[in-house]
């Protein structure tokens, strides 16, 4: 029997204020959506909110009936599309990497190259740059969730990720999710 959950993802951005999520939540949660997943973050002074909503068909109804007025209402834009949930990854493995490396043009754009050079998905990235404390040296930080073939070599895969660290001057580390 198929499921009657259905699915709808949904992007916010606003100026920063206070009880912005707070506000946003308790909207969605109103009309009888649940959150499935929700990544909130600051992006400078923007408030930034990425969500996976899910409920009947009716619960998501109402909320996009809503939208319009609630984008005015709590001053931002939202886009919001239906989707389904992926298959499960059966022939992969996950895995997550790291990198810490200074600051450059193009870094993240490195990274994703390799990766997919070697099939690897890429299934999320957070990324951060900061100053270091110790030498005030703008630095990178790149944290990624990653699917690997079950063909794929763990170890050859491995020093491959290690080789473009050193090529960046860069720390990586690539390890299986223990979940």
């Amino acid at each position: 029997m198929p499921s009657t959950r259905k699915h709808l993802a949904l992007v916010a951005i606003a100026a920063q204020r206070e009880r912005l999520a707070t506000d946003l939540i308790g909207a969605i949660e109103k009309r009888g959506c649940q959150i499935a997943e929700c990544r909130i973050a600051p992006l400078g002074r923007q408030f930034s909110a990425c969500l996976l909503l899910t409920g009947n068909w009716s619960a998501l109804g109402k909320l996009e009936s809503a939208l319009a007025g609630l984008a005015e209402s709590l001053d931002m834009r939202l886009l919001a599309e239906h989707t389904e949930m992926p298959a499960p990854a059966e022939d992969y493995r996950p895995y997550a990497a790291e990198v810490i490396a200074p600051q450059q043009n193009a870094l993240i754009g490195e990274i994703l190259g390799f990766f997919a050079a070697q099939d690897v998905r890429v299934v999320e990235i957070n990324a951060q740059s900061y100053a270091s404390g110790f030498t005030g040296a703008d630095m990178s930080s790149i944290n990624l969730a990653l699917q690997v073939p079950l063909n794929q070599h763990p170890q050859t895969l491995r020093e491959a990720f290690m080789d473009l660290c050193d090529d960046l001057h860069a720390d990586g580390l690539l390890d299986p999710i223990k979940s």
